[in-house]
């Protein structure tokens, strides 16, 4: 069974570094677009910080996302410290966005990286940690006359129905743990008599 380790819950925490304020804000994500999301936001709450760096993580294995950013800090400062703490801590679908309100101290590169560490390390203890089934996101077409069976399906099958299109034909968007991909593939077959399309 795929598992993999995240965040328990998402959490904002105020951290004082001498002068400096910072706040750590930690978000579950599932892809890239969700990541973004959560970062827009954060900034759109705090719109006259100096700066909002960010890190996020996504997937396991050989299919790991991973981006940030300094935000105009020094070059490896910021984004790389708050990365460090979700690597450190061994979680994924993670995205962390550092805030910083100037003091009018300058902390210096070292300062500024063992700030910045420290604001992910305190936001993500304070997230705490769970296991989660690993989910990947799959797109089917079909025509209406199947769509009672194909609805019931995805649930036996542990997916969970994300959205729906009623155009034409059926298109349904959904995630389901890669496992059981093959055993729904089979079923969505028969139930469609070989006229539905699955995309991964």
């Amino acid at each position: 069974m795929s598992e993999y380790l995240t965040i328990r819950k998402e959490v904002r925490v105020k951290v004082p570094v001498g002068a400096c304020r910072f706040i750590a804000s930690v978000g579950f994500c599932q892809d890239e677009e969700e990541a973004k999301e959560f970062i827009q936001q954060v900034k759109g709450e705090f719109p006259n910080a100096t700066h909002n760096a960010f890190a996020y993580k996504i997937g396991t294995e050989d299919s790991v996302i991973t981006r940030l950013s300094d935000a105009d800090e020094p070059a490896g400062t910021a984004g790389s410290s708050l990365l460090s703490a979700v690597e450190k801590a061994g979680l994924t679908n993670v995205v962390i966005v550092g805030t910083r309100y100037f003091g009018g101290v300058k902390l210096g590169i070292g300062g500024l990286i063992r700030a910045y560490r420290s604001c992910g390390e305190v936001g993500l203890k304070e997230a705490g940690t769970r296991e989660k089934r690993l989910f990947k996101k799959y797109d089917i077409t079909f025509d209406y006359d199947y769509i009672g069976q194909v609805m019931n399906e995805i649930p036996v099958c542990l997916g969970e129905i994300q959205d729906v299109d009623y155009s034409s034909k059926v298109k349904v968007q959904f995630l389901m743990p890669p496992e059981n991909l093959e055993d729904f593939k089979g079923k969505f077959k028969d139930i469609t008599r070989g006229s539905g399309s699955l995309a991964e």
